[in-house]
């Protein structure tokens, strides 16, 4: 329905599979073929939870998961191997008891990415039908997003500022996409990652 504004939120699918089609929340984008009346100018509010074909790498670190901690009647491992086996997970988290005696909170993450609320809901029901009787409660949850904002000025060699920007920036996101929720970014890492890129003579 069109609200007050003359605004209406539709949904939308990509046409690419895979991460290609995830994009940053508020993108704007053009309707190649906009009504009559209707203005072609639009912004993408979500686009999340697209997700590429398991690697064999990662389905090879399932099935080392199964054989080093085989099913044990719905412990943590447990849970983390249900949460992993669905479409779009590529890691989860599990605390136990986080919220009390015979609850689980199991919080997953997509290729790097926070993941949509339709995957969040299918591993809330697998989750659910896999859990023992003895877990009164499972909550699946997305990571909270905490931003950091990093300055440095660099010294550099052979090396374009803008080159190295990207460089820093990959080898930083990989880093913070590497943190386990919860814990801390560690200064004197962020300087070395940055020191590393060949072409940064010295940094501040």
């Amino acid at each position: 329905m069109i609200d007050a504004t003359g605004s209406l939120t539709l949904p939308a699918r990509a046409l690419e599979s895979g991460t290609q089609g995830n994009l940053a929340d508020n993108t704007p984008g053009t309707l190649l073929m906009a009504p009559a009346g209707v203005d072609s100018n639009v912004t993408l509010t979500r686009m999340v939870g697209g997700s590429d074909a398991e690697s064999d790498a990662a389905l090879l670190a399932r099935l080392l998961e199964v054989i080093r901690r085989p099913p044990a009647g719905g412990n943590q491992y447990d849970y983390h191997r249900w949460a992993v086996s669905l479409p779009g997970v590529t890691e989860a988290y599990v605390y136990p008891l986080r919220r009390g005696y015979g609850t689980v909170d199991v919080v997953i993450v997509t290729h790097n990415d926070l993941p949509s609320p339709e995957t969040i809901k299918a591993v809330q029901r697998y989750l659910d039908e896999m859990r023992p009787v003895t877990a009164k409660d499972c909550l699946v949850l997305a990571p909270e997003v905490v931003k950091t904002d990093i300055t440095a000025q660099v010294s550099l060699s052979n090396l374009t500022l803008e080159a190295a920007r990207k460089q820093i920036t990959s080898a930083l996101t990989d880093y913070f996409n590497r943190l386990v929720p919860g814990e801390v970014a560690v200064r004197t890492q962020l300087g070395a990652l940055i020191s590393e890129v060949v072409g940064v003579v010295d940094y501040q």
